[in-house]
């Protein structure tokens, strides 16, 4: 029995109604942590845990957990399952029975990058999903800025204006976000708009109309474009997201 098996196992004789994951983290080719944690959210697609350190938003980890066989992208048969996240927040909790850092990680398959051997500080950034489900990475040109505002990746209806001065609207479409805040989003588009422009965020599920400058246009690995919104006259009601456990990002 491998020492990852055996801290879970112990964990396991504690409670057999929680999931308990090994997290490894590398510092650099010499130097790693590992540590058992209390996952709080899983999906197909990502996991929240507790942990009594930091882990950096950006970094890989490597995770070992017995998940349920219907959430595994593959290894279905086997006793635990190995899967690396991408860590897409690390925030510092203090609750009375959760003290450490509560950390948000997306499911980036079975094995890590070539370059991650090279170097394991290697940052990375989310630019699409396989056909498996899982996240897309790729490497990260600097270090992370913590966001003001978590990020959750969830997919919400709705009809994007590019709106004039006066913010009447030109033109618009119904489409969907890739990701979500209450400062802004990533939003799927084929309309023809660039950088600076401002366009009108509307969705009806959430009784939510804003108003939203374009920050950056990017397009994915899947030829679509993105465009990245911060709202300029409203926040977006993130308390009443209908959440999954999806991969969230500070």
């Amino acid at each position: 029995m491998s020492a990852s098996t055996e801290l879970l196992k112990r964990r396991a004789d504690l409670t057999s109604m929680s999931l308990y994951s090994v997290v490894k983290v590398k510092e650099d080719a010499d130097n790693f942590w590992k540590e058992v944690a209390d996952v709080i959210s899983i999906s197909a697609s990502g996991a929240g845990f507790l942990l009594p350190r930091p882990c950096e938003v950006g970094r890989l980890v490597s995770l070992m957990m017995p998940m349920p066989a219907n959430l595994r992208s593959y290894d279905q048969d086997k006793e635990l399952y190995r899967v690396w996240g991408l860590v897409q927040h690390c925030n510092e909790t203090k609750a009375e029975d959760a003290n450490g850092f509560q950390v948000g990680v997306a499911f980036v398959g079975k094995n890590p990058p070539e370059s991650y051997f090279v170097d394991p500080a290697t940052n990375y950034k989310i630019c699409g999903m396989t056909e498996e489900g899982l996240w897309k990475i790729t490497e990260a040109k600097g270090s992370f800025k913590k966001r003001q505002h978590m990020r959750y990746w969830t997919k919400i209806d709705l009809y994007l204006a590019l709106v004039d001065g006066k913010k009447d609207a030109i033109r618009g479409e119904r489409t969907v976000t890739e990701n979500i805040s209450r400062s802004g989003a990533a939003v799927i588009t084929t309309l023809d708009v660039n950088v600076g422009d401002r366009v009108k965020f509307i969705s009806e599920k959430y009784d939510f109309s804003g108003l939203a400058v374009v920050c950056n246009r990017q397009e994915g690995d899947d030829k679509r474009s993105r465009l990245h919104l911060q709202f300029v006259d409203s926040a977006f009601p993130i308390d009443g997201l209908d959440l999954d456990a999806n991969a969230i990002s500070d």
